[in-house]
């Protein structure tokens, strides 16, 4: 397999790739970059497709098994033909000497690759297809998030909501943007296991009933304690922002609101805890049955 090497910081494929660390070039140009060998092997296992993977010069000359794991045949004899292979072939690989990597990296970060990509669907209309591809199971488990504010949260989150092995995560008029690199560092790559559909809190709302899904609010107050509450075959747990909570509107009749019980000073939890111990609470609920 051969490669560009590119031996400048303004060469324009560089400055491109770069300018996807800003919000702004990532809305502008409909992409985003994977930063990590771990994190683009789950993207390309999971369909993600990626258009372009730099690598430091180096890396390439003596990559690591998990350099080896993505790179496509014949660079690697370790590997045998599948998907993720079948889709390396696809991708333009470009070696990057120093000075050009450390423009493209995050930081002070070392990564042995980077990885520009399309942003998956995350529609709320291609959701039930999505959801059909990714799980057989007839129980249904979503976290809802709703104006969550800041990307590690929102990894975080995610990454709590694949070891459930929730059905999908719905993002209620969010603040935090999806394809923020800090929010897939911290997912730990998760953000592309679990379907993800984005959309106003009504449209989330409608949807979930007329899926017939049960609808828990997570509240600091007057709600009833989760430990007490027999959760359906098809739930949906809902968690609002860091800063504000879960807002008003999730108040309607069809929404029970539920209560983590708080013995110390600080009276909330982060969002990513709070869907840890209500979603394994589902899920302890449905193994024992």
């Amino acid at each position: 397999m051969t490669s560009e090497l590119i031996t400048s910081a303004s060469n324009p494929r560089v400055k491109f790739a770069a300018s996807l660390r800003e919000a702004k070039g990532r809305r502008r140009h409909d992409r985003f970059l994977i930063d990590g060998t771990r994190n683009i092997a789950i993207a390309l296992a999971s369909g993600v497709q990626c258009i372009e993977i730099f690598i430091p010069e180096e890396a390439w000359e003596s990559p690591t098994r998990e350099l080896l794991a993505i790179l496509p045949e014949p660079a690697s004899s370790m590997k045998t033909a599948s998907s993720i292979d079948d889709l390396s072939h696809r991708i333009r690989w470009t070696r990057l000497s120093e000075i050009p990597m450390r423009k493209l990296q995050y930081g002070e970060q070392d990564q042995q690759a980077i990885a520009m990509a399309i942003p998956p669907q995350t529609t709320l209309e291609s959701l039930p297809s999505r959801i059909q591809t990714a799980s057989e199971s007839t129980h249904e488990l979503y976290l809802v998030l709703d104006r969550l504010e800041k990307p590690g949260n929102l990894g975080a989150a995610m990454r709590t909501a694949d070891a459930a092995g929730a059905t999908a995560v719905l993002l209620s008029d969010p603040t935090a943007e999806v394809w923020n690199p800090n929010a897939i560092r911290a997912s730990l790559g998760a953000m592309f296991t679990i379907p993800i559909a984005i959309g106003n809190w009504q449209d989330l709302f409608q949807w979930l009933m007329k899926r017939s899904v049960q609808c828990l609010a997570a509240r600091t107050e007057n709600g009833k304690p989760y430990s007490q509450i027999q959760f359906s075959h098809k739930t949906a747990i809902v968690i609002g922002s860091e800063a504000n909570g879960l807002e008003d509107r999730w108040q309607a009749e069809e929404i029970l609101p539920v209560h983590i019980p708080m013995f110390g000073k600080i009276d909330s939890l982060n969002a990513s805890v709070t869907g840890s111990i209500l979603l394994f609470e589902v899920i302890r609920q449905w193994q024992s049955t």
